[in-house]
């Protein structure tokens, strides 16, 4: 079977039992307890870092410009009142854009990033070497970064729900007439406590799946250095499909 130069074929490959992105789920939920292992426990926290801390002022500054110019526009511009605008930054702001910000801003940091890193320890034969050491590269690899992109999305998503509150409602106290605390009592007023709910369990899940198809393309797909610009765009694309799919399945189960 004939490649492009310098991509790795699926048989070629050390990892012959990997049959793609569900596999690698599957595989996973029956090796959680590897998260007492230090080494696993160091790797997800790296991941995490990388993912979350390392974005958490661009969520943060993305966050309260949303808050602020979503309140601005309906409560003000609009003239539909602090209620209104303040209802509608909820279900938009900290609903809806929280998780869709965030997830882009994940994979087209981290994510591009670990498909690389992984992608480059396929070709230079390190999975090997870790079979050698009678090491899943699953355990040790997969499983620390798809918990860990799930951790980062639900980090980064809160991150930008804080900021959109504290720091939208105060650059709109700065700038209209509309007082810190009147829009505190608003939110107070309208907040639904299983909206969050639904907010945060859905991070997990849309971290988790990003997770799966970063490790899929960096370990499964056929990688070469050459395609990097092809696997961003499959992996944006596909994470796309995966958000729109999250977003409305949380919209029918949990409503």
């Amino acid at each position: 079977m004939s490649t492009a130069p310098g991509t790795l074929p699926r048989e070629q490959v050390d990892l012959s039992d990997f049959a793609g992105g569900l596999d690698l789920f599957l595989h996973l939920l029956g090796r959680l307890r590897l998260l007492l292992r230090a080494p696993v426990q160091a790797a997800l926290w790296h991941q995490v870092q990388r993912g979350a801390l390392d974005f958490a002022w661009l969520a943060a500054a993305v966050g309260a410009l949303a808050g602020f110019f979503t309140i601005g526009t309906v409560g003000v511009g609009f003239g539909l009142g602090v209620t209104v605008g303040v209802h509608v930054m909820q279900v938009l702001v900290l609903g809806q854009l929280a998780g869709f910000a965030c997830a882009l801003l994940l994979v087209a940091g981290p994510g591009t990033a670990a498909t690389f890193e992984l992608g480059l320890m396929r070709q230079q034969g390190e999975l090997r070497t870790l079979r050698l050491m009678g090491i899943d590269p699953r355990d040790y690899l997969v499983l620390p970064r798809v918990l860990g992109f799930s951790g980062a999305l639900f980090v980064l998503s809160f991150v930008f729900q804080l900021a959109a509150v504290v720091g939208g409602f105060a650059l709109a106290a700065l700038v209209t007439h509309l007082s810190f605390t009147q829009q505190i009592d608003a939110l107070v007023a309208t907040l639904k406590p299983a909206a969050f709910l639904v907010t945060g369990v859905r991070s997990l899940v849309l971290g988790a799946v990003i997770g799966v198809q970063v490790c899929d393309h960096g370990l499964v797909a056929p990688f070469a250095v050459a395609r990097m610009p092809q696997i961003a765009r499959q992996l944006l694309s596909q994470s796309l499909v995966a958000l729109v799919l999250v977003h409305g399945l949380s919209a029918l189960l949990l409503p």
